[in-house]
């Protein structure tokens, strides 16, 4: 979880407030306060919150909570004059390019330092570690008009931020900590993309480093932020929050003109979005009996608005996806400290859910066993659940208008995230056992159904079929005290003639095998690997659950 530190005068500052009442009210926004010490607070918040990556977006909320401002928070754009030309090279290498100008600013060394903060912790969340977006800041005064993103020659040479001589663009990859840490980014790229201004100054070789002469100072008046990336949503995401914030900060916003061949569009959008609102849904959700006029009023106070039947949402929101969202800033508008606790009306004794402890004795048998456990994602891409294995996508469940290619698709099978979690992991030692208890789907007479799964994989030099066969046994003479029958059998994650159907008093459970070369080449894995995948409701019904 990223975590902010924050000077506790400058929060007193930008909110209002004493201290004492900041500390008190920071819990109810969403943070976990990790220490309190010579006047700083150090802070913890979610990563669907990336607008609470300084202490100007934790001011911007905490006015709202407490009642200082209402609603939505108001940014004036206007032009800037500045232009950007994109190089058609650059369409199968980082196509995406977005940018902001903010002036009159009167920046101090923790202005600075909040930024590049920010623009880390977008990075590592919101940028997938700037594989799908990476950000930059510059002097504007230091660029002249107009910009080009273009694609170059590894051989092009510039002084990358930091250092006082020219590098190429090939040894900043190779030689240097950031462009070894993120040259994956650009894999397979025959140019490199580049920003430069109309006197041949680098601005940023984006994903990997700016460029020295247009870094940001204390001096600095003018920033001129650049958003680059694969995905343009994730962009524009990602420049409404940086833009939002150099407003919070006294900035005055102007936009950028992005020309890309006969294509031109102005940056950025933080125009707020509008959802339904649905009073009924948020008296269910919250469990509060709040009239239309007091859930007008706690939206307010979460610092949005509602405009006839539409919640307008601030585009730096983008952690708000559902009618549910709403729902929960309703109750933090109301205050969650002022929810009192209801209990059940029935005078039976609860009990754990049996589902719920069978699950847990899987992954104990599987933990003792010496398997970690891993949790991944139930919604994945396309290519890593179909394409890397060469199998039909047809009857896939789609995602209708993703965020995001990498959550698209509803998986159908846990062996893909697993190879994924063993792909991260190609530098750690072997062996490597894991497995995941979870939910997959499928359709089934055109309608989606849910199952619940068990899929474990063991990597390394010596990894085989029967290893794999060795552990299902022992996990089902131990989980329900039943023998196992593996039958010769085709599946399109292991290798034709080393696997095999499972099954259990003649009941189909799930495959068992050693994997394909083709797909542990495709995710970068070196060592053999071989498991299972087992559906578990067999043997829920065997213990009393559906």
């Amino acid at each position: 979880m990223p975590v902010v530190s924050i000077e506790l005068k400058r929060l007193e500052r930008l909110v209002g407030v004493p201290t004492k009442v900041l500390l008190q009210r920071l819990p109810y926004i969403g943070l976990d306060i990790e220490s309190v010490e010579a006047g700083s607070v150090r802070v913890e918040y979610s990563p669907n919150r990336p607008d609470f990556g300084t202490d100007y977006g934790i001011a911007r909320a905490l006015r709202g909570l407490l009642g200082i401002e209402l609603g939505l928070p108001r940014y004036r754009l206007s032009r800037s004059g500045v232009s950007v030309k994109v190089d058609g090279a650059l369409s199968r290498v980082r196509p995406f390019i977005a940018c902001v100008v903010a002036s009159g600013l009167r920046l101090d060394s923790e202005d600075i330092r909040q930024l590049i903060s920010l623009q880390e912790d977008l990075h590592e969340g919101l940028g997938r570690r700037r594989r799908r977006v990476a950000i930059g800041l510059h002097d504007l005064s230091r660029v002249k008009q107009p910009l080009f993103y273009e694609g170059l020659p590894p051989s092009f040479s510039f002084v990358p931020l930091d250092m006082k001589e020219e590098m190429s663009l090939a040894r900043i990859l190779k030689e240097t900590d950031v462009g070894r840490r993120y040259s994956g980014a650009l894999d397979g790229a025959s140019v490199y993309p580049v920003i430069r201004d109309s006197s041949g100054t680098v601005l940023s070789f984006p994903p990997i480093v700016n460029g020295n002469a247009t870094r940001v100072t204390t001096e600095t008046k003018e920033i001129l932020v650049d958003v680059t990336g694969t995905e343009k949503a994730a962009g524009d995401d990602v420049l409404a929050i940086f833009a939002s914030t150099l407003g919070e900060m006294g900035g005055r916003l102007g936009t950028v003109e992005i020309i890309s061949g006969s294509e031109r569009r102005v940056t950025p959008d933080i125009k707020p979005r509008a959802a339904p609102l649905d009073s009924a849904l948020v008296r269910e959700v919250t469990g509060l009996e709040l009239t239309e006029r007091e859930v007008i009023q706690c939206i307010r106070r979460s610092r949005m608005d509602v405009k006839g039947r539409k919640v307008l949402i601030p585009r730096y929101r983008v952690d708000i996806l559902h009618r549910v969202d709403i729902a929960e800033e309703v109750a933090l508008g109301y205050g969650i400290d002022r929810i009192g606790p209801l209990y059940p009306p029935s005078d039976r004794p609860g009990r754990f859910n049996p589902f719920d402890q069978f699950l847990d004795g899987v992954a104990d048998l599987m933990a003792g066993a010496g398997f970690i456990e891993v949790m991944t994602y139930e919604l994945t891409d396309s290519e890593s659940l179909y394409g890397r294995f060469g199998r039909p996508s047809e009857g896939r469940i789609e995602v209708e208008n993703p965020r995001s290619s990498e959550h698209s698709v509803l998986r159908d099978s846990l062996i893909p995230s697993l190879l994924s979690v063993l792909a991260k992991n190609v530098k750690e030692e072997y062996p490597q056992r894991i497995f995941e208890i979870g939910r997959v789907y499928s359709r089934v007479g055109g309608m989606p159904r849910e199952e619940w799964h068990l899929a474990a994989l063991s990597a390394h030099a010596g990894a085989g079929f029967t290893e794999a066969k060795m552990y299902l046994e022992s996990f089902f003479a131990v989980s329900v005290g039943a023998s196992v029958s593996t039958q010769p059998a085709e599946h399109w994650a292991f290798a034709p003639g080393r696997s095999a159907s499972v099954t259990a008093q003649d009941v189909f459970l799930g495959h068992i095998g050693e994997l394909r070369p083709e797909p542990l080449v495709s995710f970068g894995l070196t060592v053999p690997a071989a498991g299972f995948e087992l559906s578990l409701r067999p043997l829920l019904d065997s213990v009393g659950n559906t």
